[in-house]
């Protein structure tokens, strides 16, 4: 069993049974990617967790983000970051020659494009144009190149380059501008397309396939512009987020619409506009996934207007008409003027129980910097009571209630679990890509070693004003449990020799009349004494 404690300052110690639940454990932050010196904001996407030289340690790739400060933010860069012991150093990187300015929100995604056993990036700059760049390439892909080299792409003149790169169009100062997008045999032809939404109000949406991805770069790949959003009656309101459920494609408005474009029988066909399907639009949020492992994909999409902040199901019943149901909703977590704020393909089995965790991130959230987990349960997906929500990271250094929307979930230590990792790429504060790493539990109460004292590090931590703290007795024993400054001098005590039963123990601390700083927590029972540090940062 747990037992649960609530404290605050000003009221007496309280304590709650609480039967069939489980405690949610805590992440810490493990590690950080610094943004490069020469970086003014950030980064604006990240792919996390391949291996693309094979030399058996995970890599991050990461671009940078433009943010209207002028600078080299203007210039598009592409990083590989790679795990050396417990720090992450910068490997590679390359500068984009032929754009000489972009703009913000790249879309970014991996995979085998054309099937010859070598992982690709595939990367699109947002296009910004001047008299020197009228018509930039909007795709670009570098390539492994297959020899265990940190490098990837063609080499050139002793630079890196793409494998290939394309405009899209022919049109000079034609405003095109994908946001999202993502590999997909939509057709079932055998082949991959690349298919974005565009943000934009002239494409819309497209369909791009290649005829390969030359090593040597040498330009001699063929595009088609397979399908596209141009001239057709769509929806006006933005397009900020897409997803591919089964042969369709889903274009999230930000009016909360979506459109439905399906492809049948050689040809993609406008199938209308669902209205209030993910209610404020959603922000690279969607995720198409198995949730329940039944065979049958959905998708899973945060609200992003506020005060839409709901997380929703969005699947085709057997008349193959749309139908969404939400399924959480975020409000007592981030409040009305918080937003659900990225989270596209941040999802897997963090905690090795068999079902799978969800992270979006947030904007304007109180607490600010929230990283949301929602945790499914098993059961039917759309009922709410089977996902639990759970704040897993907040209050990150930062000077205003910014934009945490980019996430991301990968394996990148040694142990079975998936980390979480976090940035803000649209602020000039240089956030570093934040490593989260789960706690494990100690199991269950008759995993304790009889004898065994546990003390586990508050979460959150830092944490403002509410932290949580666990600990577990292997036996019973007159406990108390104590709070102290960095001076040595008693702050408060929260347990004074309380006699308790062995099991697992749970206390909410409330430091809202205290200053923020580094503050110590001390178990003592009459056979050991266990104390942690916790940040309280205002």
């Amino acid at each position: 069993m747990t037992l649960k404690l609530t404290y605050k300052f000003t009221i007496l110690l309280s304590f709650i049974l609480f039967t069939g639940s489980i405690a949610q454990v805590p992440f810490l932050r493990t590690a950080e990617i610094p943004v490069p010196i020469q970086e003014n904001t950030g980064f604006g996407e990240f792919i996390a967790g391949l291996d693309l030289d094979n030399d058996g340690n995970p890599e991050v790739y990461a671009v940078n983000n433009m943010k209207d400060q002028g600078g080299n933010e203007l210039i598009p860069r592409i990083y590989k970051f790679e795990k050396n012991g417990e720090l992450w150093d910068s490997v590679w990187g390359e500068v984009i020659r032929d754009i000489p300015q972009q703009n913000s929100w790249a879309a970014l995604t991996w995979g085998d494009w054309d099937k010859d056993g070598k992982i690709e990036i595939i990367w699109g700059p947002s296009n910004n144009f001047s008299d020197q760049n009228t018509n930039p390439p909007r795709i670009l892909v570098f390539e492994a190149q297959g020899n265990g080299s940190d490098k990837i792409g063609a080499s050139s003149f002793g630079f890196e380059v793409p494998n290939a790169k394309w405009t899209i169009t022919d049109q000079d100062n034609f405003e095109l501008r994908p946001i999202r997008w993502l590999l997909n045999d939509i057709d079932n032809d055998g082949d991959l397309e690349l298919i974005f939404a565009d943000r934009s109000d002239n494409y819309r949406f497209g369909v791009v396939s290649v005829s390969t991805i030359p090593d040597n770069g040498n330009g001699s790949e063929q595009w088609t512009l397979e399908a596209s959003g141009q001239g057709e009656n769509l929806n006006a309101a933005t397009i900020y987020d897409m997803a591919v459920l089964e042969n369709n494609i889903l274009l999230i408005h930000e009016d909360g619409s979506v459109t439905v474009i399906q492809y049948s029988n050689g040809s993609y066909n406008n199938l209308g506009n669902f209205a209030d399907m993910v209610p404020g639009g959603s922000w690279k949020s969607a995720s198409t996934v198995d949730i329940d492992g039944d065979g049958k994909d959905e998708v899973i999409v945060g609200g992003w207007s506020k005060p839409f902040n709901q997380i929703y199901i969005l699947k085709f019943d057997s008349l193959n008409t749309l139908k969404s149901t939400m399924i959480a909703d975020l409000t007592n977590y981030i409040t009305e003027s918080g937003r659900i704020n990225g989270g596209h393909d941040a999802y897997g089995d963090i905690d090795g129980d068999g079902n799978l965790d969800f992270i979006f991130g947030t904007r304007g959230a109180t607490p600010n910097a929230s990283i949301i987990r929602l945790e499914y349960q098993g059961g039917n997906i759309t009922e709410p009571q089977n996902y639990i929500t759970q704040i897993i990271d907040s209050l990150y250094p930062s000077s205003d209630q910014s934009r945490f929307d980019v996430v991301g979930v990968a394996n990148l230590d040694d142990d079975p679990e998936l980390e979480v990792l976090y940035t803000n790429g649209n602020q000039a504060e240089r956030i570093p890509i934040v490593i989260l790493d789960l706690q494990k539990s100690t199991g269950t109460d008759e995993s304790i070693l009889p004898g065994k004292y546990i003390l586990e590090q508050n979460y959150p931590n830092p944490f403002n004003p509410t932290t949580t703290i666990n600990f577990a007795l292997g036996k019973s024993s007159i406990v108390s449990l104590k709070i102290y400054n960095t001076l040595g001098e008693l702050i408060s005590t929260i347990i004074h020799n309380k006699f308790l039963n062995a099991g697992k123990y749970s206390i909410t601390f409330d430091a809202s009349e205290l200053s923020s700083g580094v503050y110590v927590y001390r178990l003592e029972t009459n056979k050991k004494i266990v104390s942690r540090k916790m940040i309280l940062q205002k």
